[in-house]
């Protein structure tokens, strides 16, 4: 019951991402890396500055949803090589 309602979040923001023609929505890696569980990435539009704040905005909003239906692991959000804090109760640049 968890896989699925952690999937229909991902399904909703993918398909609600306003700028999924420019960039690429969230996807998970079918072999994650051996420290983790679940691992995936998400291409963000480069073209321009305003859209890429919007996008990061957007997906931190994503990942917030998706922290608080799997509230018991442990999260590691990076944006390239910048890492995401969780500040309250959610993440944030």
């Amino acid at each position: 019951m968890e896989k699925v309602h952690f999937q229909s979040i991902v399904d909703a923001f993918n398909e609600d991402f306003p700028y999924k023609d420019e960039g690429e929505t969230l996807s998970f890696y079918s072999v994650p890396s051996d420290e983790y569980i679940l691992e995936g990435a998400i291409k963000l539009p480069y073209r321009d500055e305003n859209i890429i704040v919007k996008s990061v905005t957007y997906w931190l909003n994503a990942i917030t949803h998706l922290t608080s239906a799997l509230s018991t692991a442990e999260w590691d959000v990076h944006i390239d090589d910048c890492p995401a804090s969780w500040v309250d109760d959610h993440w944030e640049m």
